[in-house]
C-alpha cells in the first residue's frame, strides 16, 4: 500500500498517457503482457483490415466500459441525494403528524372549550358566538400543517426534483461520443 500521495499513481495521468500496448486511454484493469494485443500493435497506416476492425471493437468495448462506470457513479450519487430528500420529507411529515395529533388533543380540549366558554357570553342579536372556538380549533391545526409543508415537505420535494433527470454526465459524454463518431464518419467519407 502506498504510504503517501506522492507514492500513489496519478489516475488522471494514467487515463491521458498511452497504455503500454501503444493505445491511448485506460487499460480498464487489463495488464500489458509480453505479447501485446494484435489489434493495437503497430502504426495505424500499416494496420490490416482485421487489425483495424479489432481496434474499433476494442475501442468500442473500452468506451462502453467507461460509460457503464460513469453511469454507476452517477446512480450512486443520485441515490444519496434521493435518500436525503426522502429523509427531509419523512421528517417534515413526522413533525406535521405529531403536531396535528397534539393540536387535536390539546386544542380540542382546552383551546376550543375556552373560546366557546368566552364567546358564549357574547351574543349579537339572537345569535350567540359560542361556536367561535370550533372555528379557531380548525384554523390553528391548518396553520401548523401549512408551516410543516412550507418548511420541510416542499423543500424535500424540490430537492428530489433537482435530481431529475438522472445521469446527466453520462448523457453528455454519450452525446460527445456520438458527435465524435459523426465527425469521423464524415471525415472518412471524403
Amino acid at each position: 500500500m502506498a504510504s503517501s500521495p506522492r507514492d500513489q499513481p496519478d489516475l488522471n495521468a494514467a487515463l491521458a498517457a498511452p497504455a503500454q500496448d501503444g493505445h491511448a486511454g485506460w487499460s480498464n484493469g487489463r495488464t500489458a503482457t509480453a505479447s501485446a494485443d494484435p489489434a493495437h500493435g503497430g502504426p495505424l497506416p500499416e494496420a490490416t483490415f482485421a487489425e483495424l476492425v479489432g481496434r474499433v471493437i476494442n475501442d468500442v468495448s473500452d468506451l462502453a466500459d467507461r460509460q457503464i462506470d460513469l453511469a454507476k457513479l452517477e446512480i450512486n450519487e443520485a441515490k444519496d441525494e434521493a435518500l436525503g430528500a426522502i429523509k427531509r420529507i419523512a421528517i417534515g411529515a413526522g413533525i406535521a403528524a405529531a403536531a396535528g395529533l397534539l393540536l387535536v388533543i390539546w386544542f380540542w380540549t382546552a383551546f376550543i372549550w375556552f373560546f366557546n366558554w368566552v364567546f358564549g357570553f357574547i351574543s349579537i342579536g339572537p345569535v350567540r358566538l359560542d361556536f367561535i372556538g370550533w372555528i379557531l380549533g380548525l384554523l390553528v391545526p391548518a396553520l401548523a400543517a401549512f408551516v410543516a409543508y412550507k418548511s420541510f415537505i416542499r423543500r424535500g420535494i424540490s430537492q428530489a426534483m433537482g435530481i431529475w433527470p438522472p445521469l446527466a454526465r453520462t448523457r453528455a459524454t454519450l452525446k460527445e461520443d456520438l458527435e465524435w463518431l459523426r465527425h469521423q464518419r464524415t471525415r472518412n467519407a471524403r
